[in-house]
């Protein structure tokens, strides 16, 4: 008579679940010093580069503010219906319609409508346009320096907000000459960083 072999399934041990849960640990405190900074900072570039972003857009408004339109500039491509003031401003803006201004600057029409053709572009009197702003009143809606900001601009950090001059091309930080016709703007985001600007009037 044959008899049947017993099968009995066997457990861990209490040593062996101990030591496996050892192992995990010691294995996750080891991932976790050497890519935990990795997953807690991984938001960090995105927020800086939000800031920046941010930082630039209020520079842009505060430069839409004092100047409307560009300059003209020679030899430079123009979109279709692209606007610019002359380099010497008479009042008056101009609407391009064509690829590539000249070499010259063209004696512009101030009559209303009045066009005028530079190399491949044709610019069209547009209208009417207030002067720049001036330096003085862009130096107050920009704010005090050491100043928290949060107007039409944007949230920024006023840290130069002053007249300057330049000696032989250093930057003096401030104009003794009273000309003030540079105008130095330093802003600085939550980030720390900083965007700086020098708004020239003619």
């Amino acid at each position: 008579m044959k008899l049947k072999p017993e099968y009995h399934t066997r457990g861990f041990t209490l040593i062996e679940i101990v030591v496996t849960i050892t192992i995990a640990a010691v294995l996750s405190t080891m991932i976790f010093t050497y890519f935990g900074k990795v997953f807690t900072e991984s938001v960090t570039p995105i927020t800086r580069l939000k800031s920046s972003e941010a930082l630039q857009r209020v520079m842009e408004n505060i430069t839409a503010d004092y100047n409307v339109y560009p300059k003209w500039r020679k030899v430079t491509a123009y979109t279709s219906a692209g606007y610019v003031i002359p380099t010497n401003f008479n009042g008056h803006y101009y609407r391009s319609s064509g690829i590539t201004s000249g070499t010259t600057e063209p004696i512009w029409p101030v009559n209303n409508g009045g066009t005028v053709t530079d190399n491949t572009v044709t610019w069209t009197e547009s209208g009417r346009l207030r002067t720049l702003l001036p330096l003085s009143t862009l130096q107050t809606r920009i704010g005090a320096e050491d100043s928290d900001q949060d107007n039409a601009y944007g949230k920024y950090h006023v840290v130069r907000n002053r007249f300057t001059q330049f000696v032989g091309s250093i930057d003096q930080d401030i104009d003794t000459s009273g000309a003030n016709t540079i105008l130095k703007v330093t802003l600085r985001n939550e980030s720390g960083e900083t965007l700086t600007v020098l708004f020239v009037s003619d």
